[in-house]
Formats: structure tokens, C-alpha cells, sequence
């Protein structure tokens, strides 16, 4: 990843629950969004965040991207530091991962215009397309980023512990 080591990430604030419980730190679970575990991780957490928190905030506004962004990104952390408490983890995942939700909640909510004959031309219809694969293909690049060291991908991690305990 190109990145730094734990001892490093966990100075610098990164999700680490046994000192969010017993130090009373819970700045932590705000602060792993701006950390991240190296270049690479960096590098994809910011080209998703402009694709698709552009797309949000250019059609619901910066506010409301904002929101759901440190929502989920906030939300991602709490989650992963209760269920995964063993785990040390830093990203912006869970904020992205909230922004792409948004996005493809616009896109049923509005499938009916988006693909319409009657709203768009057929160029249109096949612009829309491709929109919806590369968010796809950026959920999938995003998911398979996740399974780096010091990535905070909370899914990954949780099916991985849900295959210890049923194995």
C-alpha cells in the first residue's frame, strides 16, 4: 500500500477499540476518515470521492453530500469498532460506501426517467448505462481495496469473521 506502519496510524488516530473504550477515545471513530493505509488507498478513495460525491452534491447540494458522507463514514467506524474491535483500521470507505448508496438509490427512484424514450434520446440512454456500470465497477474496485491491511471495509472483514465462526 505504500503506506505507514500500525504503530504509526494508531498515533495518528486511527480506529483502534480498545482504546476508544478503555482511554475514553472517541475522537477516534471521527478521525480514520482522513487517514488512510497508504498512496494506493489514498489515491482510490479520492478519485471515488470526486466521481461520485460530485454526482451527489451536483444534484442534491454540498450540504446534504456532506451529511451522508460523515454519516456513514462516522457510522462505518462505530460499526467496525464494535464488531471488530481486534481489527486497527483507517479509510474514508464507509463515507463512499454511503455516497454510492445515494447515488444508486437516485437511480431507482428515477429509473423510470433515466431510461424513458419519451425524456431521452437514445445517446442519453446509453450515457446513463455506462454510468451505472462504472459505479459498479467502482463498488467492486472499492470492495476488492478493502482487503488490504489498515482498510476500514467493514463487509469484508465481517463475512471473513462470520466464516471463522461457521467453519
Amino acid at each position: 500500500m505504500i503506506g505507514p506502519s500500525a504503530d504509526t496510524l494508531i498515533a495518528l488516530g486511527a480506529k483502534y477499540s480498545t482504546l476508544i473504550v478503555d482511554n475514553n477515545a472517541i475522537w477516534r471513530l471521527v478521525t480514520p476518515m482522513f487517514l488512510h493505509a497508504g498512496l494506493i488507498h489514498f489515491i482510490f478513495n479520492m478519485m471515488a470521492l470526486w466521481f461520485v460525491g460530485s454526482a451527489v452534491e451536483s444534484v442534491h447540494g454540498f450540504t446534504a453530500a456532506f451529511i451522508i458522507f460523515t454519516i456513514s463514514a462516522i457510522g462505518g467506524t462505530l460499526l467496525s469498532a464494535i464488531f471488530l474491535p481486534q481489527f486497527i483500521s483507517v479509510g474514508a470507505s464507509g463515507g463512499i460506501f454511503g455516497l454510492m448508496g445515494s447515488c444508486l438509490a437516485d437511480i431507482v427512484m428515477n429509473w423510470h426517467l433515466l431510461f424513458s424514450d419519451f425524456v431521452n434520446e437514445s445517446q442519453k440512454k446509453r450515457n446513463h448505462v455506462i454510468i451505472l456500470v462504472l459505479l459498479f465497477l467502482d463498488i467492486g474496485g472499492n470492495s476488492l481495496l478493502g482487503m488490504t491491511p489498515f482498510v476500514d471495509n467493514f463487509t469484508r472483514k465481517f463475512h471473513e469473521m462470520v466464516s471463522v465462526f461457521t467453519s
